[in-house]
């Protein structure tokens, strides 16, 4: 999934886009509201992390435009206020979660794995099409409960059709998916790997396929 950190404090932001790059996921970061309004105007992105102290605008008002806006995006807050009210109050104004500073970056993965549920088939972190399975925590997929190996960007398109499932995605919706703001790819990076977890999955005996629908993308059946 593609992330967007909004956090002023870049040591954090960037250890955050580490740990879930390391995950398979896209993480971009924005420093401040005004950066953070102009990539989700040019980018499409399944998450926000964001930093109630932003030096330009408060986060409680970033949360207030943005569901006025009725942008769904679902939203993560990070604070280290020491009160409850603003986490109440960003709550109540449409933010999903929420996590004090400082905090462990295992919890801030498995909170983002609970909004980011989509809904598709799932059991706690596991997402099934036919009879694949694809643990979104262990970053393991399996066809029939046997282990199919794959590499971390084979996981991540994999994890976006399963949640894309039945619909036609294009081979850019895929790119700005899975990977971060600056990550240089071939041109056919998207069609190799495809090729390849097609491959995979087949060989295990997967009762789904990824179809190409020429001149549009990709549909998971």
């Amino acid at each position: 999934m593609r992330i967007l950190i909004t956090e002023d404090n870049l040591q954090l932001a960037e250890f955050i886009q580490q740990a879930l790059l390391q995950d398979g996921h896209a993480a971009d970061i924005a420093n401040c509201a005004k950066e953070m309004t102009s990539l989700l105007e040019g980018w499409q992105y399944d998450a926000l992390v964001l930093d109630l102290g932003l030096p330009d605008t408060d986060g409680i008002d970033v949360i207030r435009h943005l569901r006025a806006q009725q942008n769904p995006i679902p939203i993560l807050i990070l604070t280290a206020r020491g009160g409850v009210e603003d986490r109440i109050k960003g709550l109540d104004l449409g933010a999903d979660d929420y996590l004090n500073k400082p905090f462990a970056i295992d919890e801030l993965k498995a909170r983002l794995r609970a909004i980011l549920r989509r809904p598709v088939e799932y059991s706690g972190n596991i997402l099934t099409r036919g009879n694949i399975s694809l643990d979104s925590k262990a970053r393991r997929v399996m066809v029939d409960n046997n282990n199919v190996n794959m590499g971390k960007t084979e996981v991540a398109i994999l994890e976006y059709m399963i949640r894309h499932a039945s619909l036609t995605v294009s081979k850019n919706a895929i790119y700005d998916a899975i990977y971060a703001l600056g990550f240089e790819v071939t041109d056919n990076a998207i069609q190799v790997a495809m090729h390849r977890i097609r491959k995979k999955l087949e060989q295990a005996g997967s009762s789904a396929d990824i179809k190409t629908i020429r001149g549009i993308g990709y549909i998971l059946s």
